[in-house]
């Protein structure tokens, strides 16, 4: 018999290892944190007495991310999957979510569509390899912008309000939190490293495209020796431009679906968080 609990601190070591064998680069810290934000937002699936696979979510008001659907290889093709994920769906419908959305893996995407997740768009994925040193470019420092500054622009010009992630978020790289300003906040973004070794950068929001290049332009150079990922929704043309212009290289995508009401936010979100979160 399957059950569906919610995920305490003993689980997080099975949704670490989940996320290892998918390799997706999550850490610790990151599950931790989505259950710190929402104690009863992220779930597991048992098979009797044995963990059989993850979901979470993160909301931001009336708007939530799902993310990290993962079943175990050999408990697959046994209805896991859609368990956890109409328990998630019901529990962000409780809340009063009016939007959700996640990055499918195309083999999922025909179980998403028959839970009423609609098509949006391709969500991109970018590597940059290791390469020479380039010299870093003038203008964009660590930021020493209150976590306060940063989650009102953040809403500003995304349109909801996602300050409490946020802030945890910034809180954990403080050190890695680039900013732009020119008498006022042009762009910022997080940069952090993952399991896989790699160096993601994410979120990155802009004013516009340009104040975006000169963020990338100081933030690359301090990784020359690093892999680099950033993740770029396919409807923000420029940012897709920016970033093979500072040689990243295109990676098998995702799709981004919504279901309930959709919303467009991606005028000025140049790199997203990640694919568990938004």
């Amino acid at each position: 018999m399957t059950e569906i609990k919610v995920m305490k601190g003993a689980d997080i070591k099975f949704a670490k290892m989940l996320s290892e064998i998918e390799q997706w680069g999550h850490l610790t810290s990151d599950f931790e944190r989505l259950s710190r934000l929402d104690p009863n937002g992220c779930f597991v699936a048992w098979d009797g007495s044995a963990r059989a696979g993850i979901v979470t979510t993160v909301t931001y008001k009336d708007y939530a991310f799902l993310g990290n659907l993962i079943v175990k290889q050999e408990k697959r093709s046994r209805g896991i999957g859609l368990m956890l994920m109409q328990h998630s769906i019901a529990y962000l419908d409780k809340r009063g979510v009016e939007t959700i959305e996640l990055d499918g893996v195309f083999a999922a995407v025909s179980l998403y569509r028959r839970l009423g997740f609609r098509d949006k768009y391709l969500s991109l994925r970018f590597v940059r390899k290791p390469g020479e040193r380039r010299k870093e470019a003038a203008g964009a420092k660590v930021c020493s912008e209150s976590s306060q500054s940063l989650t009102l622009f953040d809403r500003e010009k995304i349109g909801f309000d996602r300050g409490v992630f946020l802030k945890e978020l910034i809180k954990d790289h403080t050190d890695t939190t680039y900013c732009l300003t020119d008498g006022k906040l042009l762009a910022y973004a997080v940069t952090r490293g993952r399991a896989n070794g790699a160096v993601h950068i994410g979120p990155l929001v802009a004013e516009n495209r340009i104040s975006c290049d000169r963020l990338l332009s100081t933030i690359t150079p301090k990784h020359n020796q690093r892999i680099l990922t950033i993740g770029v929704p396919e409807i923000n043309r420029a940012a897709i431009e920016i970033v093979l212009r500072h040689c990243f290289e295109y990676c098998p995508p995702s799709l981004r679906m919504y279901r309930g009401s959709r919303i467009d936010y991606e005028r000025h979100v140049y790199g997203i968080v990640s694919s568990d979160v938004g």
